[in-house]
């Protein structure tokens, strides 16, 4: 974008000067000395601008992302952002070099041209037949400001194509900061509501004993809004392969009957939904698998205090938060050799009221063999929370883009405008009042406009899919999907 804005603000200013450019060569100088003049005018900005952009780029938005990723983590050390002139001379060398190039193809341009006809207004082009012209039936119905549309958007092909590539990068820089605010907001939503479908964990003392389990069970049974109940396994494992080795949570469900009640293992991508693994295989959560480089059907080592053992893995299954690896029980039994203590109890229940799930959290901590308990309506928003200091972020993605958007489509309307002065002046001879004058200019804004938001919306969505998987840490995966309400704002 900055590339396009260097080419149209050099190109136009050349254009405009070609008077000027041909009494300098009717006066003896030399097309050098000419071509530098306009060189180092654009040297001179591009530096001046670019110096403050890298004061901008390093010192103010680095500051800005380190305060919003601080409230993410606890105990980071002072942080500086100190200026990094090799960075930053590599930024001001690739804008000087757009601007640069871009002036001196400007100039020789219109230096091929002698001095007598640089000194003459440029003749305007030789209008031509377009090929809708030859489509008679479709040609024949439209009007005459139609007619002229048509023709000035095929004619004009370098304008046609700077500003769709102007409104389309520039929109879809602005979806990317939408999008990013998407794939954010869903985490919570897809993880604790969409995936893990309980609304409270009882995480059990190491010493309990299966006469308190049965009581603390017994009991939860017969409390009053309790649905379901599940007794889990969960370990702090390692996941390893040739490449990496990720830090995941193990968890084993006693029970499989009812475990679709608890959880919901599907395909993020087509949306299949899979039945626990009860073919010696495990399932692993989707990032997890990204990570480690493996897909269904291949084999990772699982290490587990002092015991390592090659677990297969039938399935993928979406997940958003931390990483997970499920084992069926008479697997684990089989390659742990035991049954594993359970020291999870999961449950369901309709009423998520503050008041119901205080006097429940109160009733399960007066047991000794419960250690805490965790509600997953207040997980939602410790998430919400910790990811809504990234707002900053998205705000300064947001605002950066919409600035840049107005300087571009301002260049690009303004030399539209300034172009055509001659064609508009001869339609208010012939007649036209102003306010078809405007429409006529509007009327080709408003189609290259929408060819622009077509390729904007391409844009913007292979944007957001590389920055999504640049910024997410190692420990989530952000939402992939950018909500509808994103592409209707950006355009």
């Amino acid at each position: 974008m900055a590339a396009l804005v260097s080419l149209t603000t050099m190109t136009r200013m050349i254009e405009e000067q070609r008077q000027q450019i041909g009494t300098l060569k009717a006066l003896g100088y030399s097309d050098g000395v000419i071509a530098f003049k306009y060189f180092a005018y654009a040297m001179l900005s591009t530096v001046s601008g670019a110096l403050a952009g890298v004061v901008v780029g390093e010192k103010i938005l680095p500051w800005v992302i380190m305060n919003a990723y601080g409230m993410l983590y606890t105990g980071l050390p002072y942080y500086m952002t100190p200026l990094n002139w090799e960075q930053g001379g590599l930024a001001i060398l690739a804008s000087a070099a757009c601007t640069g190039v871009a002036t001196i193809a400007a100039c020789y341009k219109e230096l091929a041209a002698g001095p007598a006809e640089l000194m003459r207004p440029e003749a305007p082009k030789n209008g031509k037949r377009i090929f809708l012209e030859r489509i008679g039936v479709l040609w024949k119905h439209l009007n005459f400001t139609q007619k002229s549309t048509v023709r000035n958007l095929v004619r004009y092909k370098k304008r046609f194509f700077m500003t769709v590539i102007g409104i389309g990068g520039c929109m879809g820089l602005i979806l990317v900061g939408f999008g990013l605010q998407d794939s954010i907001t869903a985490i919570a939503k897809n993880q604790f509501v969409s995936l893990f479908t309980y609304q409270a964990n009882a995480v059990l003392n190491s010493d309990v004993d299966e006469s308190e389990k049965e009581a603390l069970q017994t009991d939860l049974e017969n409390y009053s809004g309790i649905d379901e109940l599940l007794e889990m396994y969960c370990q702090n494992i390692e996941l390893q392969t040739d490449k990496k080795t990720v830090d995941a949570v193990l968890e084993v469900p006693k029970e499989l009957t009812n475990f679709n009640d608890f959880y919901a293992f599907r395909d993020r991508k087509s949306g299949e939904v899979y039945e626990f693994p009860t073919d010696g295989g495990a399932a692993i959560s989707e990032k997890t698998a990204t990570m480690l480089g493996v897909k269904a059907g291949d084999t990772v080592q699982l290490k587990k205090g002092d015991d390592i053992v090659d677990v297969k893995i039938s399935i993928i299954v979406e997940n958003y938060v931390r990483h997970y690896l499920y084992l069926a029980p008479d697997l684990y039994e089989e390659l742990f050799g035991g049954a594993p203590d359970y020291n999870q109890l999961l449950m369901k229940y309709q009423d998520m009221s503050g008041n119901y799930e205080t006097a429940l959290g109160e009733k399960i901590m007066t047991y000794d063999g419960v250690a805490a308990i965790s509600f997953t309506s207040d997980l939602i928003d410790q998430i919400d929370n910790m990811l809504r200091s990234l707002d900053i972020v998205i705000v300064v993605l947001i605002v950066s883009a919409g600035l840049l958007a107005f300087v571009v489509l301002y260049n690009l309307n303004n030399i539209n405008i300034t172009e055509r002065q001659r064609e508009l002046a001869t339609l208010k001879v012939l007649g036209f009042f102003d306010g078809e004058v405007a429409s006529y200019v509007y009327r080709e804004n408003m189609v290259l406009t929408l060819f622009g938001v077509i390729a904007g919306m391409g844009i913007g969505t292979f944007l957001h899919h590389c920055v999504i998987q640049t910024v997410e840490v190692d420990m989530m995966m952000f939402g992939r999907n950018v909500f509808p309400r994103s592409y209707g704002w950006s355009a």
